[in-house]
């Protein structure tokens, strides 16, 4: 059995390291793609580990060409759009799906969660997201790109129910003041 874990692992080297750069590849790309969209973009780097499951979703994700996007959506006020995840206060987030651009995924996720068509203004943050294997420690590390978009709302009508004040449980929107501590730490 030993002989045969030793075989299994010796071929499973090249697949792994193909992962990584593969995944890396498509990161680079993406990002060389936003710059020309958008111009320069402040880009960050992290690594974290993450259970087998979560990293076999990143895996995956990276192999469909997935970026996750994430946007500060502004009103007139210029107060930010909160959506409702499971009890905490988000900005809209969500990931790209097939080819699509990311910019185009934002504003999808957007009308999605609130019900407004928005326009983005610019991208304000690209961070290349290392994700390691904590379970497996020869596993590769999987590369993904995760997106901050600035965007405006185009209406102000609103197909969702929206909070009056932070305290309004019923609510799955709501806009919050962009100076808030609370929203700077959102992303």
């Amino acid at each position: 059995m030993r002989a045969f874990r030793r075989i299994y692992y010796a071929a499973e080297a090249p697949f792994r390291m193909e992962i990584a750069e593969r995944s890396r590849a498509r990161v680079q790309e993406r990002l060389a793609r936003l710059e020309q969209e958008f111009g320069s973009t402040p880009v960050d780097q992290t690594t974290f580990s993450v259970g087998s499951e979560a990293y076999q979703r990143a895996v995956e994700r990276s192999q469909e060409g997935q970026v996750d996007v994430h946007a500060f959506v502004h009103n007139e006020s210029g107060d930010v759009l909160l959506s409702d995840a499971d009890g905490s206060w988000e900005i809209p987030q969500g990931q790209t799906q097939g080819g699509e651009r990311p910019a185009a995924a934002v504003e999808r996720v957007v009308t999605e969660t609130a019900g407004v068509a928005c326009t983005i203004r610019d991208a304000v943050r690209a961070t290349i997201c290392g994700v390691r294997n904590e379970s497996d420690p020869d596993a590769e590390t999987v590369y993904r790109l995760s997106i901050v978009f600035d965007a405006e709302i185009n209406s102000a009508k609103l197909d969702s129910d929206v909070a009056e004040t932070a305290d309004d449980a019923d609510a799955s929107i709501r806009w919050d003041d962009a100076s808030d501590v609370a929203v700077a730490e959102l992303v």
